[in-house]
């Protein structure tokens, strides 16, 4: 049985992910605020496993405890072939100049965006470190780490932040027994919610958004559906973690 762990599964990247990796032999762990009971229908109609977490993220002083339970259940398996992990739940606000920032916005960013995915892939080393199986994990990272823009200090910040981790990370397990492959990726730009709120940022707060609606109405944002169809890709890919940042789908 293959697992895999999702976080941000109530829409867009998330929820495309999940429902392409619902097959046979899979076993999909849900991780979102709201419970997407598309995805629990579906997974019924095809009779494939899924289970969901419903999380906010933002607790992260819970982290601990979610995981604890969501290994206590894959480890009741004793046919595990691999275990997947997907860090892909992110926020884009606050969209301001930092000095408007409130310091409870940018707590809760940085929260979701980068402490979140980090106490996440502890607790997934930690649980599956003595297992001699494939595992992966795929942190869904953003250009805006390298390409600044004003308004976008946290999401930059907290972007730039998880692609150092994961290189870290990488470092680490490349001396462990049975380690874990490391990627951080780049996925482009998607018609999710993230590109909504964007798009209905005033300009007073984020000087380049007739850009971002300008992409928006020529048609040039991928789709989630396609954006999940690459990722799969990546993940499955035999060179998985040989580059740990890969910024081109």
């Amino acid at each position: 049985m293959k697992y895999f762990i999702i976080t941000g599964t109530s829409r867009g990247i998330g929820e495309a992910l999940a429902n392409q990796l619902l097959a046979e032999n899979h076993h999909i762990l849900c991780i979102s605020r709201a419970v997407n009971e598309l995805l629990i229908e579906r997974a019924s109609e095809k009779n494939v496993r899924l289970s969901y977490c419903p999380f906010d993220l933002n607790r992260v002083d819970e982290i601990d405890r979610l995981f604890d339970e969501i290994f206590d259940e894959i480890k009741r398996d004793s046919d595990i072939t691999s275990i997947y992990l997907i860090n892909n739940a992110g926020m884009l606000t606050p969209v301001a100049p930092i000095e408007q920032c409130s310091s409870a916005s940018i707590a809760e960013h940085i929260n979701v965006n980068l402490i979140a995915p980090m106490m996440i892939t502890s607790k997934f080393i930690k649980h599956s470190q003595e297992l001699n199986i494939d595992k992966r994990i795929m942190n869904i990272s953003s250009a805006s780490a390298r390409y600044l823009l004003p308004s976008q200090s946290c999401y930059s910040t907290s972007k730039a932040g998880l692609d150092s981790f994961s290189k870290s990370v990488s470092l680490e397990q490349a001396n462990q027994l049975y380690p874990a492959k490391v990627v951080s990726v780049y996925p482009g730009m998607i018609d999710t919610q993230l590109q909504a709120e964007i798009r209905s940022t005033n300009k007073e707060l984020f000087p380049y958004v007739d850009q971002f609606i300008q992409v928006a109405q020529e048609g040039k944002l991928q789709t989630p559906e396609y954006t999940a169809e690459k990722l799969i890709g990546i993940l499955f890919g035999e060179d998985f973690g040989n580059t740990v940042v890969v910024e081109n789908l």
